[in-house]
């Protein structure tokens, strides 16, 4: 009974079964009878050895008794166990499954080709050849969108110039427009003529077309601001830049003709009055005239 032993005995339990009566003077033996008075505490030290280890493994398998019932109350049962019996059987079947990286298991490599089970025996074991990386292909850029003065070529741009200056200064007498606004508009429209507008429909200043009923041959769809855009198509590129000439001689651009020959007031005029979305259209303008000497054109 735990770890002393306790028990309770007479003041006459001392003496020994068989021992003389005084009364009588014979020997009897005598049933030791306990009284509530007095007890015998037996100490581990005096016990013996095999006794004291019984003893110690009885409160140590108490202890862990104990402390697994607090366990599983306290975690819902989680260590108990089957349950842990349960988790690793879970745990194992898992792993056979999937595999340590997710990718060699039974599942994830039955879709693999067989070749994918083979491994090398050779002391190249471990230097596989990099897979080669798809390229990625580059978007396309809009064709139809006006462009800076550092992404035109200067001989292309020159050749340009020429070839139209004579044109630019005849428009300008008739209608008003300044001759380096109209070479640096069909610049940055045509890409110096070279544009996909410029060859296919000889549309150097990227005008489109917002007539529903308009003719066949009247213009071509072109992927600008939206898919479905579309662009007038010219029998010649004179005939574009006569378009244009008419196109801010009249309408809402009829206002920039205040502004005479200043080639700034008109590029900001422009912007403005919304002839493009480029949010930077006036400063590309500006650029490419002072950059050629455009304004030569205008006296």
């Amino acid at each position: 009974m735990g770890k002393n032993k306790w028990y309770f005995e007479t003041e006459n339990s001392a003496k020994q079964p068989g021992s003389a009566s005084p009364n009588t003077g014979q020997t009897r033996s005598k049933k030791t009878s306990y009284a509530p008075s007095t007890f015998v505490w037996e100490s581990p030290e005096n016990m013996p050895l095999p006794k004291l280890m019984r003893l110690v493994w009885l409160r140590l398998r108490r202890s862990w008794v104990a402390l697994r019932f607090q366990a599983n109350r306290w975690s819902f049962g989680i260590f108990r166990r089957k349950t842990v019996v349960q988790l690793c059987i879970l745990a194992g079947t898992g792993f056979l499954l999937l595999g340590p990286d997710g990718e060699t298991g039974l599942l994830t490599s039955a879709s693999s080709p067989a070749s994918n089970w083979a491994r090398e025996t050779t002391l190249d074991v471990g230097m596989e050849e990099e897979k080669p990386k798809k390229a990625k292909t580059p978007r396309t850029k809009n064709e139809a969108a006006p462009v800076s003065a550092s992404e035109l070529l200067s001989q292309q741009s020159i050749d340009y110039i020429e070839r139209y200056s004579k044109i630019a200064i005849g428009e300008m007498k008739q209608y008003g427009i300044p001759a380096s606004i109209s070479l640096a508009q069909g610049l940055i429209e045509s890409r110096a003529g070279t544009s996909k507008l410029a060859v296919s429909n000889n549309n150097h200043f990227g005008m489109k077309c917002f007539s529903k009923n308009c003719k066949k041959g009247h213009c071509s769809n072109f992927t600008d601001d939206t898919h479905k855009d579309f662009f007038r198509k010219f029998p010649s590129a004179w005939e574009s830049w006569r378009a244009h000439s008419q196109l801010l001689a009249s309408g809402r651009y009829a206002k920039l003709k205040r502004h005479g020959r200043d080639y700034r007031a008109w590029a900001y005029g422009l912007k403005s009055v919304g002839y493009a979305t480029d949010r930077t259209y006036a400063e590309k303008l500006i650029g490419i005239i002072e950059r050629y000497d455009l304004h030569k054109y205008d006296r």
